[in-house]
């Protein structure tokens, strides 16, 4: 089987959708025999990701996104999918070859729910990938089963037509080395404890609501803990920013290197994900994998990827989320406990798994 997989998405600026693509192919290349796996569009090769930019040199990408958008725009024909038996697409590509097999992935709905909180080009892409793509799929990933309910309920997506694939966890988040740890705080000037939140600064993270809870936090837990905000800057965050401005002990640190993510998380004393929507929250399996206790959301697909190893509370109450946070921060052995479980079970979340649960979707879809 010749399997086309676009890869559009390392050609620009992403975070959580472009980790979940280079890490599923890396892991994916060594077993995907006896098949034939190409990268589209005419990527020759996995480069080292980078969140801030191209994975690749500028002219490549420059070449590569103006072939995708002269497809989009002009009606010219994609090169390199006339000898694929399957593609599997993003939003990116519109005018889709006949005669393949298609299949994609879709990490949430939230431009259909959500669409406030995205920009109107996503809300305008999103919308068009559901009318003009969708139906054309042999068959569909979503990362949880909310995702997949989500699916069935807004689009009738037929349920055998969709397969829950759950993400992995790097090995490294496991075990950071005390040199990392060392490294992290001197490049970020971060104390030694800390409220941490990973993720864009974007409406959909629900920050507004972690600022407002952590401002009802104890003086001397928000002395002794700082809330440190790490993640690009994302979108419509100005309200975002003049909130974080009124509360003190606020780090925003912004971008971290990829290297330095594991001793990151493995500093903080609490781990905080109050999203409106996740499709599935990488951010949370590293912290578990870092043995972080976590204070999250009881929306979307959180609760399917916590389970017990957290504390769940509603995104929409400061109250809670402040309460949730003081428990961990007040009760050293609860912190424990929570965050021993969390590792545990971030242990059956590898990419290694994701990529054979990959590898037969892609046989079941063309039922090799």
């Amino acid at each position: 089987m010749n399997i086309l997989y676009d890869a559009s998405p390392l050609l620009v600026r992403s975070a959580g959708v472009k980790n979940y693509h280079h890490s599923l192919l890396k892991a994916l290349q060594p077993i995907i025999a006896p098949h034939r796996l190409r990268f589209f569009p005419d990527l020759k090769e996995l480069t080292p990701n980078d969140n801030e930019r191209s994975n690749y040199p500028a002219i490549a990408t420059a070449v590569r996104l103006s072939r995708i958008l002269a497809s989009n725009h002009f009606g010219r024909r994609l090169t390199g999918v006339e000898a694929a038996d399957l593609f599997h697409v993003t939003p990116f590509p519109r005018r889709l070859p006949e005669g393949v097999c298609l299949t994609s992935f879709i990490h949430d709905p939230t431009p259909v729910i959500l669409p406030s909180c995205h920009r109107p080009e996503t809300v305008r892409s999103f919308r068009y990938f559901i009318d003009h793509t969708l139906p054309k799929l042999k068959a569909v990933m979503a990362p949880s089963q909310a995702v997949k309910n989500d699916l069935i309920r807004l689009f009738h997506t037929p349920e055998e037509k969709i397969s829950v694939v759950y993400h992995g966890v790097d090995e490294a988040f496991f075990d950071a080395p005390p040199t990392a740890t060392y490294l992290v705080r001197e490049t970020y000037q971060l104390p030694d404890r800390y409220v941490l939140f990973v993720g864009s600064m974007e409406p959909r993270k629900n920050l507004k609501t972690l600022v407002r809870a952590y401002a009802l936090l104890r003086k001397e837990l928000q002395k002794q803990h700082p809330l440190v905000i790490v993640g690009t800057s994302g979108w419509k965050n100005k309200s975002i920013r003049k909130a974080l401005e009124k509360v003190p002990h606020v780090h925003l640190v912004g971008y971290v290197r990829p290297a330095l993510m594991p001793a990151l998380y493995q500093s903080a004393s609490v781990f905080v994900m109050p999203s409106l929507y996740e499709g599935f929250g990488m951010p949370l399996l590293e912290a578990m994998a870092a043995c972080v206790p976590i204070v999250a959301s009881n929306w979307s697909a959180i609760p399917e990827v916590v389970g017990e190893a957290g504390l769940l509370v509603d995104p929409n109450s400061p109250h809670e989320l402040a309460t949730a946070i003081e428990k961990i921060l007040d009760t050293p052995h609860l912190a424990t406990g929570i965050g021993e479980a969390g590792r545990q079970r971030a242990r059956h979340f590898t990419w290694s798994h994701t990529a054979e649960e990959t590898k037969a979707f892609f046989e079941r879809a063309l039922g090799a």
